[in-house]
């Protein structure tokens, strides 16, 4: 099963010609670390799903979301590349006590030049039924 999952996060790095992103995430008292692929649906909408492993438990988080993500450069130049965010989607972790739910994010990311941004996220996954409730921050890098 985990060989599947690989081949399919390698298959789509291999194929994507959108933002790629590298995550490191803390929740639960647990270090995780995935990849995200994003694309532009419309101007500052932006669609994409991810795909996190935790190698402690072992555990897996994926998900897709739909975000709002303006630059702010467009109000004031003063602050071009800063692109605050926020939206949800569905999302899901496998691990000893599995989740699915509502997914919620926000977080700000900052352009460092117009293929490399830096970002840092709060999430919460809010689980349907009996499904635990999880959240956790993350830091990554997103190459375009």
């Amino acid at each position: 099963m985990r060989r599947w999952i690989a081949l399919f996060l390698l298959l789509g790095l291999a194929l994507a010609q959108n933002p790629i992103q590298m995550r490191l995430s803390l929740g639960d008292g647990v270090l995780s670390f995935g990849v995200g692929l994003e694309t532009e649906l419309r101007r500052n909408l932006m669609g994409g799903v991810y795909a996190d492993l935790d190698p402690a438990s072992p555990g897996l988080a994926l998900g897709g979301r739909l975000l709002f993500k303006p630059d702010l450069g467009q109000y004031d130049p003063g602050l071009r590349g800063l692109r605050p965010y926020f939206g949800g989607g569905l999302g899901g972790t496998l691990t000893q006590e599995p989740s699915f739910g509502v997914v919620f994010a926000g977080g700000m990311e900052g352009l460092i030049d117009p293929w490399t941004g830096v970002f840092l996220e709060a999430e919460y996954l809010y689980g349907f039924l009996d499904a635990p409730k999880r959240w956790r921050f993350l830091l990554g890098v997103s190459f375009r």
